[in-house]
């Protein structure tokens, strides 16, 4: 089965070592929760900004590692038998970005959060185009954020250790002019590349892709 959708909206962040946030004290002008917020909240936060043709809604947000730099902490800890951080605790579920996302715009809707390894944008895709039949207009987000103490002693292959990728998509019955494929920027996590690429292609022109479930 195979299910066009059509590309409302796209916008992405990549950073080598971390992404410049230069709106995220105007979007989170309240500094105690802004100091709450993860590297990958403020990421999505970010990201929306960036967005046209959605303000509420349905969100699939997808994940490799999730909240790594909590996950880090809460094992370091753990580790040399102290206490674990309930703010930490509480931070390190994979939908804590969508979460603060979606309480900062309060946006009720159904949020879904996936993760599937390398296969994670992919699979945000295709739960995205199923979803899409309803008629609804969807959030569709990738996040990484791998930069963590002494990642370069076990990292080979990634460059950009902070990305996310939003997409703003509905089902559509035009033709499709994109399938989808990895992104050829190098040294991006695998995770996002699917979402990536459509997001590139979304910069030279009106996107319909093709999803096959």
């Amino acid at each position: 089965m195979k299910v066009n959708l059509e590309i409302l909206s796209s916008a992405y962040l990549l950073g080598e070592s971390s992404v410049s946030l230069s709106r995220i004290k105007e979007l989170v002008p309240n500094m105690m929760l802004r100091r709450r917020l993860t590297p990958a909240s403020k990421l999505l936060v970010e990201l929306l900004a960036c967005m046209e043709h959605f303000d509420k809604g349905r969100i699939i947000c997808g994940s490799a590692y999730g909240e790594l730099g909590v996950s880090a902490s809460l094992l370091e800890a753990m580790k040399e038998g102290r206490g674990v951080s309930p703010s930490d605790f509480q931070n390190s579920v994979y939908n804590t970005a969508v979460s603060y996302l979606s309480i900062l715009t309060q946006n009720h809707s159904e949020i879904l959060t996936l993760s599937s390894g390398d296969k994670t944008a992919c699979n945000v895709l295709k739960a995205g185009a199923l979803k899409a039949l309803d008629g609804d207009v969807l959030l569709l987000l990738c996040f990484e954020t791998l930069n963590i103490p002494r990642i370069a002693e076990v990292n080979r292959c990634i460059d950009y250790l902070e990305s996310a990728v939003a997409l703003v998509v509905r089902h559509s019955h035009m033709q499709a002019n994109v399938t989808v494929q990895k992104s050829q920027t190098k040294g991006i996590p695998a995770s996002i590349s699917e979402m990536l690429f459509i997001a590139q292609e979304a910069e030279k022109k009106t996107c319909v892709v093709e999803v096959e479930l």
